[in-house]
């Protein structure tokens, strides 16, 4: 009898704890994250988490989802398609996450959108802007910020049909990053009336100061109008530096990866004149929800925020709302793909049917003060005419 009291007493123990766990489990929603913490992207990558805990913060102060609470797991990329396919595995596999976001590298979201529709756990990018994703993602892949294509069409627009810019070098990084916008704007150029493209100049990702050097020494040989850099930051700033050794004085136009404010006060005066599109994202609008978004993110991180820190949060609260009716991955993609007309703090949010996101991004231009700082501005008609009467005197 006493053995008997005994089973029942921990068959009754093992189903309090089965039961206790079930109901913590039940009050938690479990999102995962893909961010490169380390590596080259490393800067951008830490802000994308800041951003992602603010979210979480916001979310959870508000009462969670249906009263249960957001926790996000994280996982390093290093930016590297390999890491970013592990991140995925053990995420769903470890963490049992019911959605992702992430990854934030073009390549590393090209590479795990294969994992996505194998496990059916959905990713939301904040960064991912490669075209690619449109036609090689699937049901599983949504983005946030829009695809390069975009971009490269407004850039595209503003030199060549605005201030009619008639030949050009571009100058890309060699992934699918710098693909994505160099291949956009070079299809332009080519379909545009009289047209030279003097150079596609393609480098490594690994590439060093002198290998910027003997690209800024081609591009001074070649004298063309203007030059396109689709490339990270800190090749930019490689790039730059190198053109400004070498006094090539033409005009330079840059992908959005360089439009970070603190970014560009790093290039001093090396970036005055440089124009560069940039999707839409406003720190000092007076909407509430973006003043306590700012306001946190200072608080956190002891900056600004920028375009891509506010497209994390909009990423995690979008991933955290499709949770409403259940974390199983069928009510949460059924969820995301009706999202319709979100209004995000970097704008509004409507999935079309690849997953897409459409916003359309504004013409930027770096200035300086007369105290030496640097900024930078919407570009005006103004900007756009000097650009076009220096071309027209040139020829």
């Amino acid at each position: 009898m006493k053995k008997l009291l005994a089973v029942i007493m921990a068959i009754g123990l093992m189903v309090a704890v089965v039961s206790t766990t079930g109901c913590k489990k039940d009050k938690t929603i479990r999102i995962g994250a893909i961010v490169p913490l380390s590596g080259v992207l490393a800067p951008i990558g830490k802000d994308i988490q800041c951003a992602i805990e603010i979210a979480k913060m916001h979310v959870n102060a508000e009462g969670g989802i249906k009263g249960k609470k957001v926790e996000v797991y994280y996982e390093d990329s290093m930016g590297m398609p390999d890491k970013g396919k592990d991140a995925y595995e053990k995420l769903v596999k470890e963490n049992k996450v019911s959605v992702i976001v992430g990854p934030c590298a073009s390549e590393v979201a090209l590479a795990v959108a294969p994992l996505a529709q194998e496990y059916k756990v959905p990713f939301v990018s904040p960064t991912a802007s490669t075209p690619k994703l449109t036609q090689e993602g699937n049901d599983y892949t949504f983005r946030v910020y829009p695809s390069d294509t975009i971009e490269a069409k407004k850039l595209a627009d503003v030199m060549f049909n605005k201030m009619l810019i008639r030949s050009v070098v571009v100058i890309a990084v060699k992934n699918q990053y710098g693909y994505g916008v160099s291949n956009e704007i070079l299809r332009i150029a080519r379909n545009t009336a009289d047209m030279d493209v003097k150079d596609v100049i393609r480098y490594s990702p690994d590439a060093i100061y002198d290998d910027f050097v003997t690209i800024a020494k081609k591009v001074k040989e070649l004298n063309p109008e203007a030059l396109v850099m689709c490339s990270y930051p800190d090749d930019a700033k490689m790039l730059l530096k190198a053109l400004q050794e070498e006094n090539v004085n033409i005009f330079k136009f840059a992908s959005s990866s360089i439009g970070r404010s603190a970014f560009l006060k790093q290039l001093g005066d090396t970036a005055v004149g440089l124009v560069y599109a940039k999707a839409q994202f406003d720190p000092k609008s007076t909407r509430e929800d973006i003043k306590r978004f700012v306001k946190d993110f200072v608080d956190r991180c002891g900056h600004e925020p920028d375009v891509y820190a506010a497209n994390a949060y909009d990423a995690l609260r979008i991933a955290a709302k499709a949770n409403e009716k259940s974390p199983r991955s069928d009510d949460v993609l059924r969820r995301l793909q009706q999202t319709k007309g979100y209004k995000g703090i970097a704008g509004d949010v409507t999935f079309d049917r690849f997953g897409d996101v459409v916003k359309f991004p504004k013409i930027f231009v770096v200035r300086q003060d007369k105290d030496g700082n640097i900024f930078s501005t919407i570009i005006t008609d103004e900007d756009i005419n000097k650009v076009k009467d220096a071309i027209l005197n040139r020829k």
